[in-house]
């Protein structure tokens, strides 16, 4: 599941500011080690000095005394040592009669080398400069020694403020990355939702323009051009369908009449019958295709009018069954009515419309020598008909799209060429403009339930 986009911004903001954070802490605990070491460097080496001085002038008496005077009481030692690493003089409670510094930087000494060292004395670390000397000219070194142990803490003390204030400033940050984000895509977010309630039947509204002349200015001005063509466009083809529509059923009328004031003729030939007859059909199969057109473009604007009163479902559906009778007796079919006396408040000519449509469908999808089942029914504050074929039912993944126009469904739904794909269209277009709905329920190879439902009438 991908996240919000102020999801991404504020992980991603808490992420980069976490990680300059940590840098800059390791970089601050870092030279903070540092600079303390490199205090206690200069002291060490100053103390070192001092009393290397005074073991040379005055023996071990004033190295004591010295040392006593320059080195902090309780965290410093100091030693002189002879070759072979012989202690000959201490100072300081810490070390006692042990080395502070190993063999090998005594003898670096000795060879008359003066450098620093890191020892550990005791679980504690020191730090360490050895001196060479002589006195008498004999060859001595000097070890002066201080604790690193106020540096340790202090180092610890700075870690553990930040170990401690990083996660609340990491969470400070991620709640302030939050609200500016939000604050920052709520436009966005205001824009996403207009756009989402604008539909085919609301594309005279527009988006609200920030005030900002900002990308997400420019973001709503580009859908708002959108929008406009779009509108253009759905209006252009609205009124072409309407157009065609009103130009067609002109023709149609006029052929139709001509049609069958041929067929009144005594003198036609058996095949010249059939053609006339055939082509009857098909003038009266495109007058349906331009009323459903007509009914859609109408529909698409709005104009959808209604005069809606108390209907009598059965009533209406024996008045939807009773001219597709020879249609199903021509298909050796079954047409079963059933089901309550119950009232819809329902528009009757757009009613008649849909039950046509969902009835022809059943008869023409039905296999020969099946049924077909019309039933009306009334619960839960709604009423409605279901018509129930014996097809071969509709795939699960084309049933959301029955009510599609133009869907005319797989080549088992489609045989002989019949229908134009805008009758169920027309259904749900008629159960909307009601307040309704429409739904299918089918089974691969055992038939499929058409159902319309609306609102209840009074008793």
């Amino acid at each position: 599941m991908r996240l919000p986009i102020r999801v991404r911004l504020t992980a991603w903001y808490a992420i980069l500011l976490a990680a300059i954070i940590i840098a800059l802490s390791t970089f601050l605990v870092l030279q903070l080690r540092a600079d303390l070491e490199d205090t206690v460097d200069r002291e060490v080496r100053a103390g070192s000095t001092q009393i290397a001085r005074g073991y040379m002038k005055e023996g071990p008496e004033d190295f004591r005394d010295v040392s006593a005077t320059v080195l902090p009481h309780g965290s410093s030692a100091a030693q002189v040592v002879a070759p072979g690493g012989r202690l000959l003089v201490s100072y300081g409670e810490r070390v006692g009669r042990r080395l502070i510094v190993p063999k090998e930087s005594i003898a670096r000494g000795l060879a008359g080398e003066r450098h620093t060292a890191t020892v550990d004395l005791g679980g504690e670390r020191f730090r360490a400069v050895v001196v060479p000397v002589k006195r008498h000219g004999r060859e001595r070194v000097v070890v002066v020694a201080e604790s690193l142990r106020h540096v340790d803490e202090s180092v610890d003390q700075v870690l553990l403020l930040l170990l401690l204030g990083l996660p609340a400033a990491l969470a400070a940050t991620a709640v302030g990355g939050w609200w500016l984000a939000r604050k920052a895509l709520r436009p966005v977010d205001r824009m996403t939702s207009k756009a989402g309630e604008i539909g085919i039947d609301r594309l005279d509204e527009r988006i609200e323009q920030p005030r900002a002349q900002d990308e997400i200015g420019h973001l709503a001005l580009t859908l708002n051009a959108m929008l406009d063509r779009l509108e253009r466009g759905v209006d252009e083809k609205h009124r072409l369908i309407t157009d065609a529509s009103h130009e067609l059923r002109t023709p149609l009328a006029a052929m139709r009449a001509e049609l069958d004031v041929s067929l009144m003729g005594d003198d036609l030939s058996p095949a010249a019958r059939d053609v006339l007859e055939s082509t009857r059909e098909e003038v009266d199969r495109m007058s349906r295709i331009v009323a459903n057109l007509l009914t859609l473009a109408r529909a698409d604007e709005g104009k959808l009018q209604l005069l809606t009163t108390d209907v009598d479902l059965s009533e209406a559906i024996q008045a939807a069954v009773r001219p597709l009778l020879p249609l199903a007796d021509a298909k050796r079919l079954r047409l079963d009515v059933n089901g309550e006396h119950c009232q819809a408040d329902a528009d009757p000519q757009r009613l008649h419309q849909a039950l046509t449509n969902f009835i022809e469908n059943a008869i023409k999808f039905s296999e020969p020598g099946g049924e077909v089942s019309v039933s009306a029914w009334q619960r839960n504050g709604e009423v409605g008909v279901t018509v129930k074929d014996t097809g071969p039912g509709i795939p699960p993944d084309a049933r959301a799209q029955v009510f599609d126009r133009f869907y005319r469904g797989d080549p088992a739904r489609r045989r002989e060429g019949s229908g134009s794909g805008l009758g169920l269209s027309i259904c749900r277009e008629v159960a909307d403009a009601h307040g309704g709905r429409v739904w299918v329920e089918s089974e691969e190879g055992e038939g499929s339930s058409f159902s319309l439902a609306l609102p209840a009438g009074r008793e």
